[in-house]
């Protein structure tokens, strides 16, 4: 009898590449994110601040958490490698690896951040020996591990002693086939890191900052753009409607949005 449970998983996992396909290859959406090859929420407390420019931010604020930035450092879930290619602000390009499960991200990567090595990996099942990395990013992607549990005992297995795990991740509703991935809030999410093993835990609720802020700009970008005559009326009328129902979706099924550090004992 075929495994049940495998083909569903499958099934959901070809449909979650399905929809990143169609948003990161949507002319007005590459608009929003000032072609920067950026598909995330980013990180912001000024209104005025580009959806480029929130992201970068966020990768910075990330950044912030590992005081040393030497050695080898890998991009969990890297997408099209805009994170991959901020990373190369501080680290060589040899000392980086990225991955992904898209092919076609992968490809779009290794034109971001040349001279990576992109792999196509799932997250929750790491192919690399223990003590591999010295320190390991993770941007807004752990609420689709098959889990953020198993995908943390990973981590801290491929981590060097002392190297640490950085990451954003949103908490809220889960799908019945996740159920298992389901983190009830801040204090959940610290508990889970310590109980995996990690040492020097902090979570930190940047809701605000993060959630609040992208679904405003989302609702507010169309008719800027309209106004300055960037958008013709089809597409105005496209993004406006679009902006304002994805930003009621995040409203009211994504209640946290976090920002996380963490060591590997010495």
């Amino acid at each position: 009898m075929p495994d049940i449970s495998v083909t569903r998983d499958q099934k959901a996992e070809a449909r979650l590449l399905s929809l990143y396909s169609k948003w990161m290859t949507d002319p007005t959406l590459a608009e929003f994110f000032g072609h920067s090859d950026y598909c995330n929420y980013g990180y912001s407390t000024n209104e005025a601040t580009t959806q480029r420019e929130a992201c970068d931010k966020l990768v910075e604020k990330l950044l912030a958490a590992i005081p040393e930035k030497k050695g080898t450092v890998l991009d969990v879930a890297c997408g099209q490698g805009a994170t991959t290619r901020r990373l190369l602000n501080y680290y060589q390009p040899p000392d980086v690896t990225g991955i992904n499960i898209s092919d076609w991200q992968l490809d779009r990567a290794r034109q971001n951040a040349p001279g990576c090595l992109f792999l196509n990996m799932d997250a929750a099942q790491l192919e690399f020996p223990d003590a591999s990395f010295a320190n390991i990013i993770c941007v807004e992607a752990a609420f689709h591990f098959n889990t953020r549990e198993q995908f943390f005992r990973e981590a801290l297995r491929v981590l060097k002693p002392g190297g640490r795990l950085v990451l954003s991740d949103i908490l809220g509703w889960q799908s019945r086939a996740k159920k298992a991935n389901l983190v009830k809030g801040p204090a959940a999410y610290e508990d889970l890191l310590s109980e995996v093993g990690f040492l020097n835990v902090q979570v930190t609720d940047a809701t605000e900052q993060c959630l609040r802020s992208c679904g405003r700009r989302l609702q507010r970008w169309p008719g800027e753009q309209r106004r300055a005559d960037r958008l013709g009326m089809r597409e105005y009328v496209r993004s406006w409607v679009a902006g304002h129902t994805y930003a009621l979706f995040m409203r009211y099924t994504q209640h946290h949005y976090l920002i996380a550090a963490a060591q590997k004992p010495l």
